[in-house]
């Protein structure tokens, strides 16, 4: 039995970095889609798989998310993912505008999630069907929206288009306020 002493939980680090930073390298896709403040997380990890996320930056994190679907028309439904073998084989390839998923919050109004990379979706996270409030509440962890396998010969040229972390928070310096913001409501559509 290991036995803690007052002295030794004064040595534990309560700053410690989180998951997301110390694995991850983040990449930011700024008002993708055209739309301000729809800004999507790319995190990167060594092995070169990124996975899609929702930094709290986007205005889906004001509001209660009530519905995540992957089905974004009549013929295309990302939740159906068939994967064999090692390279991959059925995994439906995206372009950087390609959209994910569709999010509808509790207000009436939607949000569409794009890919941000080109690249393979090897999986989406089915938890959002469930539990969309995932998608803000654990953004960094369990919420993320997909994970995307990037071509390796593409990679360097895929993420010069984004921004790094230093980068995106001087952008978000020059935003303008989240009141001025355009969301699509249900009736726009």
């Amino acid at each position: 039995m290991i036995e803690l002493t007052a002295a030794d939980l004064c040595d534990i680090d309560v700053n410690q970095t989180s998951l997301l930073d110390r694995y991850y390298t983040t990449w930011y896709a700024v008002d993708v889609g055209g739309d301000t403040g729809n800004d999507h997380l790319i995190a990167q990890h060594h092995n070169g798989l990124c996975m899609i996320m929702i930094p709290p930056s986007n205005p889906i994190h004001n509001k209660v998310v009530t519905n995540v679907n992957y089905k974004i028309s009549d013929t295309c439904d990302r939740s159906v993912v068939t994967l064999s073998g090692k390279k991959k084989k059925g995994a439906k390839f995206v372009q950087e505008r390609c959209r994910l998923c569709i999010v509808t919050c509790a207000d009436g109004t939607t949000h569409t999630i794009h890919a941000g990379i080109r690249g393979k979706i090897l999986e989406v996270n089915q938890r959002l069907k469930t539990n969309p409030t995932l998608l803000t509440e654990h953004w960094d962890t369990a919420g993320y929206v997909a994970v995307i396998q990037p071509n390796k010969c593409e990679q360097k040229n895929i993420f010069k288009g984004l921004l790094d972390k230093a980068s995106y928070e001087s952008h978000l310096e020059t935003r303008e306020p989240p009141a001025k913001r355009h969301c699509v409501s249900a009736e726009e559509g």
